[in-house]
């Protein structure tokens, strides 16, 4: 499998509040044709939900 590195500056990010994610490929509002997707892999998000 090729691996890809995706730094953090380069992917998405969303603060709901309760929610603050970070999001390697397109996802809600953040959106970067070049990031579709990763075979059948969709969604790739660092979440931290607040208690």
């Amino acid at each position: 499998m090729k691996k890809i590195i995706h730094k953090a500056d380069s992917r998405g990010h969303a603060n709901h509040g309760w929610l603050d994610t970070h999001h390697s490929f397109s996802f809600a509002s953040w959106y970067n044709p070049e990031r579709m997707n990763f075979g059948l892999l969709r969604v790739l998000n660092d979440d931290f939900v607040a208690p």
